[in-house]
């Protein structure tokens, strides 16, 4: 019987591009946009213990997480 996980697709089966955001890159976006865990939490729209998760890999983000963190991008 086939296990039903999802996996996580991090890069673009196409042209190979990581397409996820590594945790340390979301750290960084956070500290740089003058954030603590759980004020980037409601940003988010997540609970600030699910912040702490995706930034020290223990958690992959969905996609609409990592839709909502691409605004913290520096430009």
């Amino acid at each position: 019987m086939k296990s039903r996980h999802a996996v996580a697709l991090t890069h673009c089966p196409n042209c190979g591009t990581r397409i996820v955001p590594t945790p340390k890159q979301m750290k960084r976006w956070r500290l740089d946009a003058g954030l603590t865990q759980r004020q980037m939490g409601e940003r988010l729209k997540v609970a600030g213990s699910y912040v702490t998760y995706l930034e020290s890999g223990k958690r992959s983000p969905s996609a609409s997480v990592i839709a909502r963190y691409w605004k913290f991008i520096p430009k």
